[in-house]
């Protein structure tokens, strides 16, 4: 008669996983600040003579554009709540482990004093339970894994479009100007020729603010929907496998 099953194998512990970064009121706060200063800015920047913009008028000058980009930025999940779902789930490998290794320790001595078909019974059972111990250990640890990835994944998105919403400038006047002041240029348009020079500056500040803002958005949400996607896949597989390991446990009696 042999002994219960081989010990579990160990989780490596949490990697070093950087979910520095704003918190997500306060990084919510700042998109919302830089989507008010892009938004105002471009329904004036429409006003202006065609060869006075940069860039020509499209999707990426239009408001809604901008709009979608903040609301999309309150879908991106919060990196410390994955990372501590990764703690979690590391936390249960080891109890599970330590519960494996507590029966094992029980049982051991009877192995040698104990036999015949009841005995016999017995241990198929507990090994049953072992290989059952195995997989969901398992499953854990590589859930955990992918848990730690996407905090990663995710932080670093966060950290991007913090630094995006902070280059938007928001208590920087667009090309040194106020709105009031760009909307009186705007309304000298035909009149004064003087109002050129510092719209076409004002127009290329906010071009460029917009560019930077809106490449940012998209690298996060990105990010955010891969890490999320990724998440959702290894759930999925690991209730088909949690399944397949509990239909390989022992029966009840």
């Amino acid at each position: 008669m042999t002994g219960p099953d081989r010990p579990l194998r160990l989780v490596p512990a949490a990697g070093p996983v950087d979910v520095a970064g704003p918190p997500r009121a306060a990084l919510l706060a700042a998109v919302d600040a830089a989507v008010g200063v892009l938004t105002g800015g471009l329904s004036r920047w429409a006003a202006l003579p065609p060869r006075w913009r940069g860039v020509p008028s499209g999707p990426d000058t239009d408001p809604a554009t901008v709009a979608r980009a903040g609301t999309d930025a309150r879908d991106l999940p919060d990196p410390a709540a994955l990372a501590g779902q990764a703690d979690a789930l590391r936390e249960a490998v080891t109890l599970v482990r330590r519960q494996h290794i507590d029966t094992a320790e029980d049982l051991g001595p009877l192995w040698d004093t104990w036999a015949g078909p009841s005995a016999d019974a017995v241990q198929q059972r507990v090994s049953a339970l072992a290989r059952s111990a195995h997989g969901l250990v398992a499953e854990l640890g590589d859930t955990a894994d992918v848990f730690e990835a996407a905090a990663g994944q995710v932080a670093a998105a966060v950290r991007d479009l913090a630094a995006g919403a902070a280059a938007v400038r928001p208590a920087d006047p667009v090309g040194g100007l106020h709105p009031a002041q760009v909307d009186a240029m705007l309304a000298a348009v035909r009149t004064d020729p003087s109002v050129e020079r510092p719209l076409r500056t004002w127009a290329a500040d906010l071009e460029e603010r917009l560019a930077v803002f809106l490449a940012a958005a998209r690298r996060s949400r990105t990010a955010g929907r891969e890490a999320g996607a990724r998440v959702r896949e290894r759930l999925a597989a690991g209730s088909a496998s949690g399944a397949a390991v509990r239909r390989s446990g022992p029966r009840s009696p």
